[in-house]
């Protein structure tokens, strides 16, 4: 998950930037938000639970918990901004357990529908890129090390590059100071919408530095809602 710490730590970096930038204007609405996020993902797993039912094996379920963070930039009514997203779904059946975890990151541009001092809301659209990698393990006979050595009981499978979009909408309300041109403080948020992973991974599947066929197609495509937590300000 490197690239996501770096994607939440370029988000601050545009949030605290754009808070700056903001109060050299006047005669529109300009300032920033950004926080930690938490929800429900929905993901495209139809495919991939047909597959591993066929090879008994468990099968994942929907929704998946989804955690991450994302921030932005208000120009007028034009927003700038970035997210990162991590989802991890496990699931055990008898010795063998079976593990996805997804990541992305989106730079994103929406606009503002509708403003009134602490409150924002807006729709949002985003591109960017993830991967994912998914894991079966069996739980060995032995657990010595120079047993484990030569009988092994997990594959690791590793997707490339995915090309991720999403749509949503999202309302940002900030809970404190307030001013007759400003307001700026801790804030909560709530957004929804629809991420889209229309195309197979860049390079297809490895499992080590062998490339892997007939993988079937799954991945992040699917609704989602999530609750942020964080802060902001706005002059308007």
């Amino acid at each position: 998950m490197k690239n996501l710490s770096r994607t939440l730590v370029s988000l601050i970096v545009i949030i605290v930037a754009s808070l700056s930038f903001s109060q050299g204007f006047s005669g529109g609405e300009f300032g920033g938000l950004g926080g930690g996020d938490f929800g429900a993902k929905w993901m495209d797993l139809g495919e991939l639970n047909k597959t591993l039912n066929d090879n008994n094996l468990p099968t994942f379920s929907n929704p998946a918990f989804y955690t991450g963070g994302g921030g932005y930039a208000l120009i007028g009514k034009t927003l700038y901004g970035g997210e990162g997203y991590g989802i991890t779904l496990s699931e055990k059946a008898d010795d063998y357990t079976v593990e996805l975890d997804v990541g992305y990151g989106l730079f994103d541009i929406g606009y503002l529908i509708y403003a009134k001092q602490s409150l924002r809301v807006y729709g949002m659209g985003g591109v960017g890129f993830g991967g994912m990698t998914f894991k079966v393990s069996e739980f060995p006979d032995s657990k010595k090390f120079e047993d484990l050595l030569t009988d092994y009981h997990e594959n690791l499978f590793i997707s490339g590059p995915i090309p991720i979009f999403k749509i949503g909408f999202g309302a940002d309300y900030i809970l404190t100071f307030k001013a007759s041109s400003s307001t700026g403080g801790f804030a909560i948020g709530i957004s929804a919408g629809y991420v889209f992973a229309p195309f197979d991974p860049i390079g297809g599947w490895k499992l080590s530095d062998t490339s892997v066929s007939n993988v079937p197609k799954f991945g992040p495509t699917g609704p989602y809602i999530t609750i942020k937590i964080g802060g902001g300000g706005f002059a308007f």
